[in-house]
């Protein structure tokens, strides 16, 4: 049945309608892009328009004054949010007759579910000119311009405006003052994978869920908000103290609990939570935000769905973050970052073949700091690309400079985020770097982190891959056996090698089926025409383990630490081929040498 249809109705259908197009009020249907379906005849003469002028158009490109309408793309582009609290109020604004003359329209929205996922947005109209005055009309305005400024447009939650005003009313002060004040913070755990699975629409609904079970945890002198994202904020007045403020929270995680029904499919919604109380008169609003996030921080941390309260150890650790964050931006623009290089060493000849650059802050207080210190810092600041540009620029010089040095044979190995696979003109720069240094391709390897192609960066790595290749350079799988389907991944992506973790090697020696494993996999890359390099290779019992298995390529502290480019240059001189006096004893040297053998070597 359409609007226009009366074919197929049953008798009550029939009254239904003859009841809507015999309404005083005018009646408008639109779908949910507000295009108008059908009006009634009250509506054709509110407005002067008729049913067919109507039909197809966006009402908000005709019916609102020309200073106010949308600009075409902006009318385009509008979507009802079933979510939006404009379904659960009237809405007085002034419109324009066909005629040209402007009349104070008062509105209310419904919502119709005509099941299988179609809806319908019915509007009522009338004329209320004759009873608002100017003054009355103008001072509902207002009261509309200041909700719509206080509160969220998808969730109908107050935001942080709102939030400012209520923190600084003196309830709230007082209550400050003796301690009974707390603040959650509320984020929605892997958000980003709702969206990104689902659809906007579904994140959108998400948010919407949340925000509903917030409104009916939160107690009358509570406030509940949406500061931004997919996180929530809920102000809980808490007589009982810590006790209290932990019985909201569990609440919330309770209110939780049934998951949210989008398009017949379940979806669960974790979220983390962190907690502040408030200590005393000193106590401010945004330092008890700040508390509460420097918990939710480490809520995260310690494995979502859960609720930590702040303390004085985790104000510190906040701190810490703070200054690292600061620091880390003063080294991207000053420049603070070197590359230290480590060797590694075919087996086959006894001769260096490479180094991998590995980056390296010289901070101006603390010293050399190894990646661990800073860099998930700098992939939270959003700083990873830049530092992995200025690695890459090092390792190319030095790479340079070991050519000049009399190395021309040797390759570079360099590590790459998701940051700088997400930006397409990557590879065009890296052709331009090396052709400027009169480097060829094929002497330089990128390396990709396997849990790199699962991290839900949205990064294209497979078409990322493809552009290096067709660059010339060869591309190596990262910390091989540490993501989720390794063998998968060998598959999926055109590598040239893959990186056997420190932690598969370190288990060599006393771990039976990781060796079957490790052996397997070499095994399977040769059969692949892939190279294999196995790093954090320590004691002459994983040479030997490794030796028996064909490893092609080793790296690691047993044959020598990461250096800067001078002392490598100086390494290189007395090590390559390397000395029967190196670490690993004349083994590394002799292909044919009998291993060492330990109590687990087998």
């Amino acid at each position: 049945m359409t609007w226009t249809d009366d074919r197929g109705e049953d008798a009550a259908q029939a009254l239904f309608r003859r009841i809507v197009a015999g309404a005083q009020d005018g009646i408008v249907v639109q779908d949910m892009t507000a295009r108008i379906e059908w009006v009634n005849p009250a509506c054709e003469r509110l407005y002067g328009w008729s049913l067919e002028e109507m039909r197809g158009r966006r009402a908000q490109e005709f019916i609102l004054p020309p200073e106010m309408r949308p600009s075409p793309a902006e009318a385009a582009a509008f979507r009802y949010d079933p979510a939006s609290p404009l379904f659960s109020r009237y809405l007085l604004s002034r419109h324009v007759r066909r005629d040209g003359s402007s009349f104070w329209n008062q509105q209310s929205f419904a919502l119709i579910d005509l099941g299988a996922g179609a809806r319908k947005v019915v509007i009522t109209c009338r004329d209320v000119s004759d009873q608002v005055s100017t003054e009355q009309a103008l001072r509902q305005v207002q009261v509309d311009l200041r909700h719509a400024a206080h509160h969220d447009d998808l969730t109908g939650l107050p935001n942080r405006k709102k939030l400012a005003e209520h923190l600084a009313s003196a309830p709230v002060r007082a209550a400050m003052a003796q301690g009974t004040l707390g603040v959650l913070v509320i984020d929605i755990d892997k958000f980003k994978e709702i969206n990104d699975s689902l659809g906007h629409r579904a994140g959108d609904r998400t948010l919407a869920h949340v925000a509903t079970m917030l409104a009916r945890v939160a107690g009358t002198d509570d406030l509940a908000c949406r500061t931004g994202g997919d996180e929530f904020l809920l102000v809980c007045s808490v007589p009982d103290g810590e006790a209290g403020l932990s019985a909201r929270a569990e609440s919330v995680l309770r209110a939780l609990d049934a998951p949210l029904i989008w398009r017949e499919q379940s979806v669960r919604i974790g979220v983390s939570i962190g907690a502040s109380l408030a200590s005393g008169p000193a106590t401010t609003g945004e330092a008890m935000i700040q508390q509460a996030d420097a918990a939710l921080y480490a809520a995260k941390a310690r494995g979502r769905g859960r609720v930590v309260h702040y303390t004085a150890d985790l104000g510190e650790a906040q701190r810490a973050r703070q200054t690292l964050a600061r620091d880390l931006r003063e080294a991207v623009a000053r420049d603070q970052f070197e590359i230290h290089l480590q060797p590694q060493l075919c087996l086959g000849t006894g001769r260096i073949c490479g180094c991998e650059a590995l980056v390296r802050w010289r901070h101006p207080r603390r010293g050399l700091l190894a990646p661990a210190a800073f860099l998930a810092a700098a992939d939270g600041l959003g700083l990873m690309a830049e530092i992995d540009y200025l690695s890459m620029t090092m390792a190319l010089d030095a790479l340079h400079m070991l050519t000049e040095a009399g190395f021309a044979d040797l390759s570079m190995s360099i590590n790459v985020s998701a940051a700088i696979l997400a930006d397409v003109n990557y590879s065009g720069l890296l052709d331009w770097a090396l052709q400027s240094r009169g480097l060829r391709p094929e002497r330089i390897c990128v390396e990709v982190l396997e849990t790199t192609i699962l991290d839900g960066s949205g990064a294209d790595v497979t078409g990322a891959v493809a552009r290096l290749k067709r660059l010339g350079v060869r591309v190596a799988l990262d910390d091989f056996g540490t993501g989720y389907a390794g063998l998968a991944h060998m598959a999926s992506f055109d590598v040239d090698a893959i990186k056997l973790d420190r932690s598969m090697i370190a288990r060599l020696d006393h771990d039976p089926r990781n060796r079957v494993i490790v052996r397997a996999i070499i095994r399977l890359c040769r059969l692949l025409d892939m190279s294999v390099v196995a790093e954090g290779v320590e004691t002459p019992e994983q040479l030997a383990i490794l030796r028996r298995a064909n490893c092609p390529v080793i790296q690691g502290f047993g044959l020598a630490r990461p250096m800067p480019l001078d002392a490598l240059i100086d390494w290189l001189g007395a090590n390559d081929p390397l000395p029967a006096s190196a670490p690993f004893g004349a083994a590394l040297l002799d292909p044919a040498a009998p291993p060492r053998r330990s109590g687990h070597a087998r």
